[in-house]
């Protein structure tokens, strides 16, 4: 009695073999494509690193939160963002490593033999008799695909002889050099993410500032100082605004170093450090001069919204602020915004020379609507004046140069993929009781009629001689 076969479970793959095999699938790859196209979709239409007191006044508390707690305000510097690329990058390594072997070997090592059922399955293939020797006929064949610029490999092949002619073998290259670009890019954006950084500042009409914002904490030094000449609204027919400009100077130790009107798409650049515009709207300044003319701003950023009852609602951002003028600490609160009767805005303003050290209501002085006029406050003189303030990007990004590289190799290897197309000529040249028997096929991404030229100066060697041409359509 036989033994029954003892069953085998087929064996699980391994854990990097598994991840090997997902990683290199082009469904992977194409997946992961699009969810980094839906991210960068994200980060062109939500407004990056904006802000925070100006989003929420425009989109509301929660929606802030909710797109911030996700990364979608700062998409590009995020780290569900920089994970993505990872993947991407991981992918488009692991096929190409996988496709090296092969692409090498038809670049450089390529089999010259074909059978007969190759022959008939390539796009465009001829049969040819010649009167001469297989040496001859194959010796003509070469010199003509050589002085057609092919690379050609000739082999013996039992008693036929195989020649294997190439043209354009760098397009086979194409794709690993836009895989390249792609990792190059990435490597670029994550130095540039690293070492970079992306803020905000915000600058009244005829005000500087030498520190820029991210998310409002503690001001970061930009080592030099950058002023707002003037602010100006272009508008069309209908008042609707078209463009705004800032007329920005850039002083360096004291010295005007850079100046530049800038505009949504013209930002300044200096020192590496780029400016943007961005946003714009009215600031309602309130100036403090001291007893020895020393003067100091308090800048309170207004917003409005429209009340229930279809009525605007106008409020500043942060209605206290302070100011030091001397040994003297200062604090402002603006309340109440009207209209006085030249259409501009007015303020009540309070001010507190013990704030926050004392907080009873006997500290604070009302200085009633204040205006250009100015009133006074102890040694103190204070005025009011409705300006309007530049909204900026302030961003540097070291990894530009690196990005512009991997773009050049991105455009070099499109070039390479689509405009230095791949030719394939393989011929077997068989003894014949009259000569020789020459068998010709093609293959190419692009129509058969790319060998027209090619066959035509092939068969001319024979023209004395039958042709038997077969197409494939």
């Amino acid at each position: 009695m036989e033994d029954n076969p003892q069953h085998v479970e087929p064996k699980t793959p391994g854990l990097i073999a598994a991840l090997w095999d997902f990683f290199s699938s082009m469904k992977t790859a194409i997946a992961l494509l699009l969810i980094l196209a839906a991210a960068s979709i994200a980060g062109t239409v939500i407004t990056q690193n904006p802000d925070p007191e100006a989003y929420i006044h425009a989109h509301g508390q929660a929606q802030y939160k909710l797109f911030s707690a996700l990364g979608l305000l700062n998409v590009y510097h995020s780290s569900w963002y920089g994970f993505l690329l990872t993947l991407i990058g991981i992918s488009l390594t692991v096929c190409s490593v996988r496709r090296f072997r092969s692409t090498w070997q038809r670049t450089f090592r390529p089999k010259a033999s074909a059978s007969a059922n190759q022959f008939a399955g390539m796009p465009r293939s001829e049969s040819l008799s010649a009167e001469s020797s297989s040496e001859d006929a194959a010796s003509k064949v070469v010199t003509v695909l050589r002085s057609r610029s092919y690379h050609v490999l000739q082999e013996q092949d039992g008693g036929d002889i195989a020649i294997h002619a190439t043209r354009g073998r760098a397009s086979l290259w194409g794709p690993y050099l836009v895989h390249l670009s792609v990792l190059v890019i990435f490597v670029g954006a994550a130095f540039g993410s690293r070492l970079g950084f992306n803020g905000f500042v915000r600058i009244p009409e005829g005000s500087s500032v030498e520190g820029y914002y991210v998310d409002h904490n503690k001001p970061k030094d930009l080592g030099f100082r950058v002023a707002l000449d003037t602010f100006t609204v272009e508008q069309d027919a209908q008042g609707n605004p078209t463009a705004y400009k800032s007329d920005l100077r850039v002083y360096d130790g004291g010295k005007l170093a850079a100046k530049k009107v800038i505009d949504v798409n013209h930002p300044l650049t200096y020192k590496g450090i780029s400016f943007f515009q961005s946003t714009y709207g009215p600031v309602y300044s309130v100036l403090v001069t001291g007893p020895d003319g020393e003067s100091k701003n308090a800048d309170f950023y207004i917003f409005m919204e429209e009340r229930q009852d279809g009525e605007p609602n106008i409020a500043a951002e942060e209605p206290f602020q302070e100011v030091r003028i001397g040994n003297e600490k200062l604090t402002l609160y603006v309340h109440g915004f009207a209209q006085d009767d030249s259409g501009g805005l007015v303020a009540q303003v309070m001010i507190n020379d013990r704030f926050p050290e004392y907080r009873g209501l006997d500290a604070w002085k009302n200085l009633g609507w204040l205006s250009s006029k100015e009133v006074g406050y102890k040694d103190f003189s204070v005025r009011a004046e409705l300006r309007e303030y530049t909204g900026l990007q302030v961003a540097r990004n070291p990894g530009l140069p690196v990005i512009y590289v991997g773009f050049g190799l991105m455009l070099l290897g499109v070039f390479v993929s689509f405009y230095m197309g791949h030719r394939t000529i393989r011929v077997r040249i068989s003894p014949a009781e009259a000569g020789a028997h020459i068998q010709v096929g093609a293959v190419s991404r692009s129509e058969t009629s790319v060998f027209d030229g090619d066959f035509a100066a092939v068969k001319g060697e024979f023209s004395h001689t039958p042709t038997f041409p077969h197409t494939h359509t």
